[in-house]
């Protein structure tokens, strides 16, 4: 199998070997992978639909380091900022309404992954999820948009949705990472990590059984579901891998390891808009390179 040279970029980024410009830039327009990303999506970006697509197809580039080197990537943002962004978070309908914290969550971190200059409007996006994403049960939700508790069935009622809480705090570890943390930034992520690991990374609180059927399932990148790989990548963000309630998801991603070595990607959730990193079912060189660096950790 030949490694997209994307995924030699991601390696050399990953081991912080200093990579110019001009390098990336070469390596990214090589990249077979990358020229099927930068296909627009058919959707009309002028709709919800179309925005969602480009919103799915940002957050597959983002996982890509220096992608925001590509003039295409930095027009996509600008559409993405100009459809979506209102003065208190990230909306796909433009308004506070349609706000839903999934949504504001992975737009916010596509925009620190890719290096968005405009601090202010992530901060926006940040401060949302401080004031009003739960990451305890048995809370009244404080924020008023219509959409979040409505006419997608309450994504914050009296147990919050798990991804939600997943997306949320990747997006604060992310701007951690990149601008430091605060007293109620750390002490909102310190809460939805514990919230995280109280389930045992993937299981419900009332039960034995997963949070939802596709959380124990391989695929990467991460659409406005989570799994078993995304989840522990963020504890391991965090330093809390060597928890013992990690173990057991540990556990399963080790048995999901193919005899030649490899992992592979199970499902594909977004069809439409979606273009799959690895082949299904086959050997998968990007799932792998990622699962190596969770279960040899």
């Amino acid at each position: 199998m030949i490694e997209d040279s994307a995924l030699i970029l991601k390696r050399a980024f990953d081991k912080g070997e200093k990579i110019d410009v001009s390098r990336a830039k070469e390596m990214l327009d090589k990249s077979e992978l990358i020229n099927r990303l930068l296909i627009e999506p058919k959707q009309d970006l002028n709709l919800f639909v179309g925005i969602r697509a480009l919103e799915w197809r940002l957050i597959e580039l983002s996982e890509i380091p220096l992608i925001d080197k590509l003039e295409k990537v930095q027009d996509w943002i600008k559409i993405l900022i100009d459809k979506t962004y209102t003065p208190e978070g990230f909306s796909l309908t433009g308004n506070r309404n349609g706000l839903l914290a999934c949504h504001n969550a992975m737009i916010t971190s596509v925009l620190i992954k890719v290096g968005f200059k405009e601090k202010e409007k992530i901060e926006t996006g940040i401060y949302w999820i401080i004031k009003y994403q739960n990451v305890e049960r048995g809370l009244n939700c404080n924020w008023t948009g219509l959409d979040l508790n409505t006419r997608f069935g309450g994504c914050m009622k009296s147990t919050p949705c798990f991804y939600g809480v997943v997306k949320s705090m990747i997006s604060l570890t992310e701007y951690k990472k990149r601008f430091g943390g605060s007293v109620e930034l750390d002490n909102k992520l310190k809460k939805g990590l514990e919230y995280i690991l109280e389930h045992r990374v993937f299981k419900k609180l009332s039960s034995d059984k997963p949070i939802e059927p596709s959380i124990v399932e391989n695929f990467y990148p991460y659409s406005y579901k989570s799994n078993l790989i995304e989840v522990l990548s963020l504890l391991k963000a965090n330093n809390l891998l060597s928890d013992n309630r990690c173990a057991e998801a540990l556990e399963i991603l080790r048995h999901k390891q193919r005899k030649d070595g490899f992992w592979q990607a199970d499902v594909s959730h977004m069809k439409s808009a979606w273009i799959d990193f690895d082949t299904l079912k086959k050997p998968g060189l990007w799932i792998s390179y990622i699962l190596s660096g969770l279960i040899n950790n």
